[in-house]
């Protein structure tokens, strides 16, 4: 493990505090608490819909073709029909964006894979960005990272942030073993290890502070939703057979997911590396220089060919 020292001026060693919640988030406070008096069941299901909202406010974005990118079609999935590509001559690597944000995020990582000779591609996740609703579920999420690798055919590279690392492990893991043998370096930049994690630290928050019968009932309302318990989604469990060499980027004053989720991830998979940064923070570590050299050191450092896995060929 090393320190990657930002040039952005640091982060605080010491969170601050957090704010004091709006009027809303008493009312639904409030609500949540009556409701596991009264009603737990019902109480669980709008705080599962809460949980599962991937927009604050507004519908999909406008679609707006990136900068030198292409269209390419994503099959087999109702909720993602396209995605962006850059061609180039060499194995494909794959964006794939975390929870409430969308492509344009990993947007820094195309110019340096281009300049290694990769081929570029990503896609806004169900309900985020161009594509359609304003909740969705890791099942649904990881079905559409499982077909972009399906649709793409060369995937040797996946690159995920924040929930999307989570999304990008389960859906390797599940592909077809012609797939899952192709991808050769995977990457996770700020990952939780697990959506339990990611579940009880946002009902426990000082904005939420659910009473935990609400919280037991929001794991049976996502398990009915996502066909699997929330437990399934776990990178330490669905990454522990995979033979990849993995890189963890995480800030160590990440204030979404604490640091000790990278360290539990180099307990977990078989091949990993974990560099730390810091003053990044959760969402800044995507723009960061030195973390865009680093990831183009560990995925150039494979050399990496293109092979001819066609597209679809499960």
């Amino acid at each position: 493990m090393t320190d990657i020292t930002s040039p952005s001026p640091p982060l605080s060693p010491k969170p601050a505090p957090a704010p004091a919640p709006g009027l809303g988030a008493i009312v639904a406070r409030a609500g949540y608490q009556l409701g596991a008096l009264l009603a737990p069941r019902l109480a669980g299901r709008i705080a599962a819909d809460a949980f599962g909202r991937s927009r604050s406010k507004g519908g999909r974005t406008q679609f707006r073709m990136p900068l030198g990118a292409q269209t390419f079609d994503i099959a087999g999935n109702d909720d993602v029909r396209r995605g962006y590509l850059w061609k180039n001559d060499g194995p494909t690597v794959l964006l794939v964006h975390g929870w409430g944000s969308d492509s344009s995020s990993m947007i820094g990582f195309v110019k340096p894979l281009l300049a290694l000779g990769f081929q570029v591609a990503s896609f806004d996740a169900p309900a985020h960005g161009e594509s359609a609703g304003n909740k969705t579920t890791m099942t649904r999420f990881v079905g559409a990272v499982g077909a972009a690798l399906r649709s793409l055919g060369n995937v040797q590279v996946v690159i995920g942030h924040s929930l999307g690392s989570i999304a990008s492990v389960a859906a390797v893991a599940q592909a077809s073993e012609q797939h899952a043998r192709a991808v050769r370096r995977m990457v996770l930049i700020a990952a939780p290890v697990s959506l339990s994690t990611v579940l009880e630290r946002w009902a426990c928050s000082h904005q939420q502070q659910l009473p935990r019968t609400v919280i037991d009932r929001i794991y049976d309302r996502l398990h009915v939703q996502n066909g699997v318990p929330v437990s399934h989604w776990d990178i330490g469990v669905l990454g522990a057979a995979m033979d990849v060499p993995v890189l963890v980027v995480h800030d160590e004053h990440d204030p979404v997911v604490p640091l000790t989720e990278a360290q539990r991830l180099l307990r977990s998979l078989q091949d990993v590396r974990l560099e730390q940064t810091s003053g990044l923070g959760h969402s800044r570590i995507l723009s960061a220089a030195p973390v865009k050299e680093l990831i183009a050191r560990f995925v150039g450092d494979a050399h990496l060919t293109s092979t001819e896995l066609e597209p679809g060929n499960d």
